[in-house]
């Protein structure tokens, strides 16, 4: 059974439709389930599906003239594959005759063309990306051919794809770039769980569609899902950041102890500076190095996005913050396999901590879901976060999520603080977020939100349930 991905498959099928040629890109790291997705789109179209290998261009071509083959084969039958045409294009070593193939075939009828691992082909030959663009612009373009590219490198598939300069500007009809799953489709790989687990494995997974699928077939609980993920050492271990981005970037000595220091809780440039021992110039280079590949983004206060001095930066993923927060610093036991005593004596008892981060970024989308469907007194129209910064003692203090938008027609500030330990929030706490949103200006109506995964007391529940704009959220809720 396929999960999730509704919105980009609406897209997909939005691009299939006409008789025209387009073409579409998907792109994303490793593990966002690219192929799966195109797979699962294309399951009852005519389709040539080719995956591309990391070799020359020759064995490249010949490569994916027995892909067409095969392809050929299982659409049609044997009976219906001319031997002279499989003899033809088994000899293929350029690539204009195995596209010249394709042109043929759409002239039959509307063909779907999907070449996974684009930048293998790209790399394979300097000259088979502009082929291809040629023939889209010239031999397919009044043949109803939807063109596929796929691929999980960043910055390559920016450099000859989507990016300005590539010879694909204007020709591309769609482009999605896969991210992490978010929790309200994650949580379908974690049925057997119950809610605070699902929520402690959506953390360890990051939401990423290949890991979700290897915890969800061993059914494993959050201990057991340490040795699932991370694979037991590094030889063996898919989707590992590191793997991530040994792709994609050189010297990970640095961009390791960047990391490692953001999964403790530093986020400032000085900070950052401070912990690698290298100057503020240097650092910046290297997290917008990180950004381009999607393994950090930069943050301003929601209410002051030109002050420079309110800039810090954040691990996207949880399942990197997981790596580089507790399997790194004990390296030694991850390589030797002592997960078990991993697990018991340091991350265990400091989960809470860990936690907070995921139960934020699940309140922010679960805030956001039920807004986009008309339960809640308010609409977002943008969320993000706004804090203050103690220089001297080096700590920020703020919100979880601060959000912007409408309530009847006028303007709306809403304020979300997470609360992730073993006891109730305190109404102590809901007046403490109450005097908190005085420390800056706030837009037309006020809403206040508290999301906690061990409840609430009754005189909070009490004093919320006579307030119209203050709301509390339980974890069990957003795990429904």
């Amino acid at each position: 059974m396929y999960i999730g991905r509704q919105k980009e498959l609406e897209l997909l099928n939005g691009f299939y439709e006409g008789n025209e040629c387009k073409v579409a890109c998907i792109r994303g790291s490793l593990g966002m389930g690219k192929t799966t997705m195109a797979r699962h789109f294309a399951e009852d179209k005519d389709v040539l599906f080719f995956t591309a290998y990391e070799t020359t261009g020759k064995q490249q071509v010949s490569m994916l003239g027995q892909q067409f083959i095969s392809e050929t084969i299982r659409a049609n039958g044997n009976k219906s594959v001319n031997k002279k045409n499989i003899s033809k294009m088994s000899s293929m070593t350029e690539l204009p005759q195995l596209l010249d193939e394709i042109t043929e075939r759409a002239g039959k009828g509307k063909l779907l063309v999907v070449i996974d691992k684009y930048t293998n082909f790209v790399k394979a030959d300097s000259t088979f990306n502009s082929i291809l663009v040629e023939y889209v612009k010239k031999q397919w373009k009044d043949l109803p051919v939807k063109l596929l590219l796929i691929g999980d490198a960043y910055i390559l598939m920016e450099k000859q794809v989507i990016g300005k300069k590539s010879p694909w500007k204007g020709l591309i009809d769609l482009d999605i770039e896969l991210g992490a799953m978010r929790y309200d489709e994650a949580r379908e790989f974690l049925s057997y769980a119950s809610p605070a687990h699902k929520a402690i494995l959506y953390g360890m997974t990051g939401g990423i569609p290949g890991q979700l699928v290897k915890v969800s077939r061993a059914q494993a609980e959050p201990k057991e899902a340490l040795g699932v993920i991370f694979g037991g050492n590094p030889e063996d271990a898919t989707l590992l950041p590191e793997q991530i981005m040994g792709s994609e970037l050189r010297e990970l000595s640095y961009y390791n102890c960047l990391l490692t220091a953001m999964a403790k809780g530093m986020n400032r440039v000085n900070q950052l500076s401070a912990e690698v021992e290298k100057p503020k110039d240097v650092v910046v280079p290297y997290l917008n190095a990180l950004m381009s590949i999607g393994i950090v983004t930069k943050q301003n206060a929601i209410t002051e996005e030109s002050n420079r001095k309110k800039t810090r930066y954040l691990i996207v993923n949880t399942n990197v913050i997981f790596w580089y927060k507790y399997i790194v610093p004990h390296f030694d036991l991850y390589m030797d396999g002592r997960l078990d005593e991993l697990w018991d004596n340091y991350i265990a008892n400091d989960l809470n901590g860990y936690m907070q981060d995921v139960l934020t970024r699940m309140s922010r989308e679960y805030l956001e879901t039920q807004s986009d469907n008309g339960n809640m007194p308010f609409t977002i129209e943008r969320s993000g976060n706004w804090w203050v910064n103690d220089d001297e003692a080096g700590t920020t203090d703020g919100f979880d999520v601060v959000s912007l938008g409408k309530t009847k027609g006028k303007s709306a500030t809403i304020f979300t603080l997470c609360f992730y330990d073993e006891n109730p929030v305190e109404i102590a706490e809901i007046k403490g977020l109450i005097d908190k949103t005085r420390q800056l200006n706030r837009e037309g109506d006020v809403f206040y939100v508290a999301c906690s995964n061990n409840g609430f007391n009754e005189t909070a529940e009490t004093v919320a349930s006579t307030i119209k704009n203050i709301i509390l959220i339980e974890m069990e809720e957003m795990c429904k």
